[in-house]
């Protein structure tokens, strides 16, 4: 009988190419007539964003620009500010193949040094980081059975989450934020920050539908000369084209900004009764389908010699995904009288470290709270203080090799002023995930009989005894002797893979 290989395609995502460059940001720039002189630069900070990205056939680009904000005051202690774009560029030559990829862009800003070299010009080094990711969808073909009863075979049922889509698509945004009636008029813009939070994917007939929310927070100096805060919340509702994916999937979504820039709306008369928001957003779904794969992981003859060739398949199985909010709070103590009024604060997050304790997510991160406040004599200063925080979720079972990656926004931050140096911060924060299992699983891709090479019997009884331990595998056993599995499993009255026990076993030829 001739042997014959029935093959199926276990479907994973590989990385095929990562890599990561430093991009110097040198430059000085003179504020325009409009702005005051600096006095004292309170705070310089910078946001780094991908405005674009592009996977050619050996080569990826990204482009994108650095926010820059200078806030500062003048000698009547007067907060002001001014934003700087630093347009950038990089492309990173691959050297192969990546046509049907996925790209993956991120950015960090790895720091930044600011000075006043005059009251009018600023000196400004930093330097921002570029990783790029680049992952495929690949299918292996490996041996699911083989029609020859000379050969063993061990079938394995793996439980796997097999890739089906992934889809990404930039959304335009275009809001109008007004002031509400108790609000003054807006005299300009002092400071903005956003924080983008996915609430919902849920996945239809070769579609996608992706939603959330932009929270948006401003501080602006309004006519009569006080800071003022702006809080809004943006919705996002947005479909996606997925082709293959049905309601039976599961998906991760991910949002991010991509452009950003808040002006004040000035109306013809000459007031400014509010702000517009123009943006781009980069959504991004991943889609999986669930399913129990049959494989085999070894094979031998037990006639003739043969060559098993082995290929390493990485499998992922979805366990959760995660859509979740928490919060915490940390108490902070400043130097005597530089707290007697809060003229703004607002918090940076960082995931410090994403670990597994038995059954349980547990991420650990730290909220950089900066707060500029005056003291008695209305002097402003800025100060930076770390809050560190942690999030435990539990999981339905305790599994190795597990993965997240997690991103977390801050919805909203609040704070309670005790004394002239003391201060609560309370923080909301919302975490969006998905949870894997990993495994790496050495399956069968081919085998080669050779019908001319029987297997080496000599010196071998009718009937070999042999002594085993407590906890020996019987596919093990009966592989050595080149002997039918399911025969000695019947000869020696085994049900189980695995002994429990030391036995003697009579392992036939």
């Amino acid at each position: 009988m001739e042997q014959k290989n029935i093959k199926t395609t276990v479907f994973t995502t590989e990385t095929i190419f990562k890599d990561s460059a430093e991009i110097p940001i040198d430059v000085d720039f003179n504020l325009p007539e409009y702005c005051p002189q600096i006095s004292k630069i309170l705070k310089c900070k910078a946001a780094a964003r991908i405005s674009s990205k592009n996977i050619g056939n050996r080569s990826v680009s990204a482009d994108g620009s650095v926010t820059v904000t200078v806030i500062y005051s003048d000698d009547e202690n007067t907060i002001s500010s001014y934003e700087y774009q630093y347009p950038f560029s990089k492309t990173f030559e691959a050297g192969i193949d990546l046509s049907s990829a996925m790209l993956n862009v991120k950015t960090k800003c790895e720091y930044l040094n600011c000075r006043a070299v005059t009251g009018r010009k600023i000196d400004i080094h930093g330097a921002v980081s570029v990783s790029v990711c680049v992952s495929a969808r690949r299918g292996k073909d490996v041996i699911c059975d083989i029609d020859d009863n000379s050969i063993e075979v061990l079938r394995q049922t793996v439980p796997a989450t097999m890739p089906v889509c992934q889809a990404e698509k930039y959304i335009v945004i275009e809001e109008e934020i007004e002031l509400g009636n108790s609000k003054p008029d807006i005299q300009c813009l002092i400071r903005y920050d956003t924080a983008v939070s996915v609430g919902e994917c849920k996945l239809l007939a070769g579609k996608g539908i992706v939603k959330g929310d932009i929270a948006v927070s401003v501080l602006y100096r309004s006519v009569t000369g006080e800071l003022q805060t702006l809080k809004s919340t943006i919705p996002f509702s947005q479909l996606l084209e997925m082709e293959g994916v049905g309601e039976e999937c599961e998906c991760e979504a991910g949002a991010y900004i991509a452009y950003l820039e808040i002006k004040p709306k000035f109306a013809p008369s000459g007031e400014a009764r509010g702000f517009t928001v123009d943006g781009k957003l980069l959504l991004s779904v991943e889609s999986y389908c669930n399913n129990d794969v049959e494989v085999i992981t070894d094979a031998y003859s037990r006639k003739y010699e043969a060559q098993i060739l082995n290929e390493t398949v990485s499998l992922n199985k979805l366990v959760c995904t995660i859509h979740d909010t928490f919060n915490c709070r940390q108490e902070l103590e400043f130097p005597e009288g530089s707290l007697c009024e809060i003229k703004d604060l607002w918090c940076d997050i960082k995931t410090d470290n994403v670990k597994f304790e038995g059954e349980c997510l547990v991420i650990l991160g730290t909220a950089n709270a900066n707060i500029i406040a005056c003291d008695k004599s209305g002097v402003p200063s800025c100060f930076e203080r770390p809050i560190e925080f942690s999030y435990r979720y539990n999981l339905s079972s305790d599994t190795d090799n597990l993965r997240a990656d997690p991103q977390i926004s801050i919805i909203s931050s609040n704070y309670t002023l005790s004394s002239d140096n003391c201060i609560e911060i309370r923080l909301e924060l919302s975490v969006n995930t998905a949870v894997y299992e990993c495994k790496e699983l050495p399956l069968i891709s081919d085998v080669q009989v050779n019908e001319t090479k029987p297997v080496d019997r000599s010196g071998r009884c009718a009937m070999t005894i042999y002594f085993a331990e407590a906890g020996e595998n019987i596919w093990n056993i009966a592989r050595r002797y080149l002997a039918d599995i399911n025969e000695v499993k019947r000869l020696n009255d085994i049900e189980n893979d695995d002994l429990s026990q030391n036995k003697m076993i009579l392992i036939p030829v």
